[in-house]
């Protein structure tokens, strides 16, 4: 059920048409807009970002393209597209506040049906869930906003994800739903204190400031957030709050950047 992109690509699933991004009530119109008049030289230009919203019972997801006249349905088209996802392990309850492998999805298609079946799932949120195989009652679920830009940075941005991917495939980067909360790290040195020994406190401390952590951990939106700011596109990041920024809050910001399509 959790091993989605194997399967996926196995099964030859990414069938997703452009007709179904129309079929859900409300969802924005990604087949009718201006960027069909872009010119070849242009598209390259092209940074497209995915939202699908926060609510009551779901907590939404983002997804960002790098490239591209339309957004990326298929693997073969045309553009570089990622959301991160945790791998096998859903992220929720407890697991929501600890590292977990990740895996990046790669079209849109893929995140749509990923969402549209949580529709049907139990205690699963969306931005922390594995990435899944279509089930035969799920229908994908388009994103709620399209945010189209122009003249960013893309290749900045293509070399950062470029970047991200490899981190993924040697687990250097985890997902993790609330990355600002470093519950690991407070483990690791909480022997010490509980030892209360000055000597051992302090040989700790001084361990603790040679070691280097290369292990980096993102939920969908921090990882768009970072890699639009590689494109020159500032957005803010808190360093504070667990979630870094939510969708909500990304698609806030971006409004007041770009016309919604």
């Amino acid at each position: 059920m959790f091993k989605f992109l194997k399967s996926k690509k196995n099964n030859g699933l990414n069938s997703t048409s452009d007709s179904t991004l129309q079929s859900a009530p409300d969802a924005p119109d990604l087949t009718n807009h201006s960027s069909k008049n872009i010119k070849p030289s242009q598209t390259s230009k092209d940074t497209w970002v995915f939202i699908w919203n926060m609510t009551a019972d779901k907590v939404g997801h983002a997804a960002v393209q790098i490239g591209g006249s339309k957004p990326k349905m298929n693997d073969e088209d045309p553009g570089e597209y990622a959301s991160i996802h945790p791998g096998e392990i859903p992220s929720t309850g407890l697991t929501s506040i600890l590292p977990l492998p990740a895996q990046l999805a790669t079209n849109l298609s893929q995140d749509m049906e990923t969402l549209g079946a949580s529709e049907n799932a139990i205690s699963i949120t969306d931005i922390g869930e594995p990435i899944k195989v279509k089930s035969s009652e799920a229908k994908p679920l388009a994103p709620d906003h399209v945010y189209h830009f122009k003249d960013l940075d893309t290749s900045a941005m293509s070399k950062h994800l470029k970047q991200s991917h490899k981190k993924v495939d040697t687990g250097e980067m985890g997902y993790q739903l609330f990355p600002n909360v470093n519950l690991v790290g407070f483990f690791k040195d909480s022997s010490s204190f509980i030892a209360q020994d000055p000597v051992d406190i302090e040989m700790r401390r001084r361990v603790s400031d040679k070691q280097v952590n290369n292990h980096e951990v993102h939920n969908c939106t921090s990882l768009v957030s970072e890699i639009l700011n590689k494109g020159g596109l500032p957005i803010k990041q808190s360093k504070v709050k667990p979630w870094v920024i939510t969708p909500n809050g990304l698609s806030e910001e971006l409004s007041s950047k770009a016309p919604k399509i």
